[in-house]
């Protein structure tokens, strides 16, 4: 984007572009996050949104959202050989692993028919479990880093209501019975909005032109575009590379991807539409 800017300062366009460009949207899409509250207090909302994201040059008009938890227990620790006296945070810790497992199976049943997302369904999965100091040691503390990505709202209150019931009306309650001072506190590491499907978009039938394309897509990954079209801002999701080189050692962008999002740029620059 940066390096087609001299042709774009050429183009004979009747509205601007503007490139914003954000940070952290690994943890979370905080910079985005912040670049949209500064324009609903200035009451600006641009008209379309194109957010860069290596979708091979596709034009993506729906996406899951993406959240993400750390769960924290407390318990009580004491002598390996008295484990009565204490409160095993790692065994409760288990226990609400399992049922997130639960309800990630529930979730399967809950997706709407004739969907494209693949999987066709909202997803949850555990990422990290640290707790415990010993094996001879009932472990008075552990966490659980975990996420799910909600095709639908429904599905993300589903996964709150379930979780949090099991958590304050079994879990904790037993824990007290043992350490009056027990503790679980489910903390927010990033909650990042899904992108609803458009019936009609500005920003699809625009990129449409550009691309030659008159298909869209979705995908299962978050990205800041549910942000902006909070603005009311019509936005869909368009960039050079695949998902698939991401988030591993030596990614990539081939060649004949950016060469494409050059000659995308290029026709903006020369488009003269009311965009």
């Amino acid at each position: 984007a940066i390096a087609s800017l001299p042709v774009l300062s050429r183009g004979e366009r009747t509205k601007p572009i503007h490139f914003a460009f954000s940070y952290d949207e690994e943890v979370g899409c905080l910079g985005a996050r912040e670049l949209v509250d500064e324009l609903q207090r200035l009451g600006i909302a641009p008209e379309i949104a194109i957010i860069g994201e290596p979708t091979q040059m596709q034009i993506i008009e729906g996406h899951k959202s993406a959240c993400q938890y750390t769960t924290h227990f407390e318990g009580l620790a004491s002598h390996g050989s008295l484990p009565d006296l204490g409160v095993n945070a790692v065994e409760y810790a288990t226990r609400y692993i399992s049922k997130l497992l639960e309800i990630k199976e529930k979730l399967k049943t809950l997706a709407p028919p004739n969907n494209t997302y693949a999987p066709p369904y909202s997803t949850l999965q555990i990422g990290k479990i640290e707790g415990g100091n010993a094996h001879n040691i009932v472990a008075d503390k552990c966490s659980v880093g975990w996420e799910f990505r909600a095709l639908q709202k429904s599905d993300a209150q589903f996964v709150h209501t379930q979780i949090d019931d099991y958590q304050n009306s079994e879990l904790l309650v037993q824990m007290k019975r043992v350490h009056a001072d027990s503790h679980i506190y489910k903390e927010i590491i990033a909650e990042v909005e899904g992108l609803g499907i458009a019936q009609a978009s500005e920003a699809k039938e625009f990129m449409g032109e550009l691309l030659g394309q008159n298909t869209t897509g979705v995908v299962s990954f978050g990205t800041e575009a549910g942000l902006f079209a909070l603005l009311g801002t019509s936005t869909i999701v368009c960039g050079p590379g695949s998902i698939k080189q991401a988030h591993k050692a030596n990614e990539y962008i081939e060649i004949d991807q950016l060469k494409l999002c050059l000659q995308m740029l290029e026709k903006l620059a020369k488009s003269n539409q009311n965009h």
